[in-house]
């Protein structure tokens, strides 16, 4: 049986470690009882040579004990990756043309055609690279979509819901949106702020710089919600709750935001929110930062009363579902 070690010790070889023994045990098995079969208990080493070819090469049968061949990325993670692909060369192009746009009209810097285009063929590939070692990784580690390995049954189907549907558009805008921003806080900091003018006075933002920490933390959670969201394909109670969650965060770090402007505004005698629609129709006798800063605190004043409705909405759908979920089973509704 000299052949038939050699081969087995060949296809375990290519086979994941974990089940090497297992598979290599299985295999010899089976080999042998199907040559005693055909050939008898001794078969010449010419049958075992013309069994072995017909069995197949070694790298073809150690490929079959792999659930999903021998890939990087398999076909259940693939979708996702693609897609995502695709969102961060739009990110990547948005970045860059952010970049660009911020770089000529504060500092007044010309960019050639030769110059952008080797700047994108030098962070496209990258911004790839990373993506395909990140799903690398969760390929290596069996992270995979939800899928049921039991037997299937139509009864599971979930109940229509508009509510639960998924706009795929509005999560990708939302996604590419929150990558802009965080690549704006995170190489760019120093571009937080405004500019009367093209070429202008730069006017730097910082109570945003002060609190840049917190802002990073809150665009990784919504984009990590936004791609969690994608994977799944539609909300669930979980995706609800850590939504809230989200919220809740954001809510916090745009209170800060606020207060910080409240606290430069006051060192700067400038007056209440109120007063800020007033001073920035006004332009304030010319005094721009002010200005600037009265119109950043409004639009994050704006954005924490969005987010707060939003929240409260979301709680109340939430628990809407769960009184109704347990109506219609015959449960006494959740005590407060």
């Amino acid at each position: 049986m000299s052949l038939i070690d050699r081969y087995i010790q060949d296809v375990g070889r290519r086979l994941p470690r974990k089940n090497r023994a297992d598979i290599k045990a299985e295999l010899r098995s089976s080999m042998v009882d199907t040559l005693e079969d055909r050939f008898g208990p001794e078969p010449s080493e010419s049958e075992v040579e013309d069994f072995l070819r017909e069995f197949g090469q070694p790298r073809e049968v150690a490929a079959a004990y792999f659930p999903e061949g021998q890939y990087l990325i398999g076909p259940s993670l693939y979708p996702l990756f693609r897609m995502i692909a695709w969102i961060v060369v739009a990110a990547v192009l948005g970045a860059q043309m952010l970049a660009w746009g911020v770089a000529i009209f504060i500092a007044g810097e010309s960019f050639s055609v030769l110059e952008m285009l080797g700047s994108l063929l030098n962070s496209i590939p990258v911004s790839l690279g990373w993506l395909v070692l990140t799903f690398i990784i969760l390929q290596r580690f069996d992270v995979q979509p939800d899928l049921e390995d039991k037997p299937w049954d139509p009864q599971s189907l979930p109940k229509i819901d508009d509510e639960e549907d998924l706009k795929r558009w509005e999560l990708i805008v939302g996604l590419v949106g929150g990558i802009l921003f965080l690549v704006l806080v995170v190489f760019f900091p120093q571009w937080i702020g405004f500019v009367t003018t093209p070429g202008g006075k730069f006017y730097p933002n910082p109570v945003i710089i002060q609190y840049l920490g917190w802002i990073k933390v809150s665009l990784l959670a919504g984009i990590g919600l936004n791609i969690y969201l994608l994977w799944q394909g539609r909300r669930s109670a979980i995706s609800r709750f850590v939504k809230i969650a989200a919220n809740l965060f954001s809510i916090f770090v745009l209170a800060l935001l606020v207060q910080g402007h409240n606290a430069w505004l006051a060192a700067w005698g400038a007056g209440g929110f109120f007063d800020s629609l007033e001073v920035i129709s006004s332009i304030a006798g010319g005094e721009w930062e002010v200005v600037g800063m009265q119109a950043y605190r409004l639009a994050f004043v704006v954005a924490l009363i969005v987010t707060v409705i939003e929240t409260l909405v979301m709680f109340y759908r939430l628990v809407r579902g769960k009184i109704q979920t347990r109506t219609i089973a015959g449960l006494p509704p959740v005590s407060a």
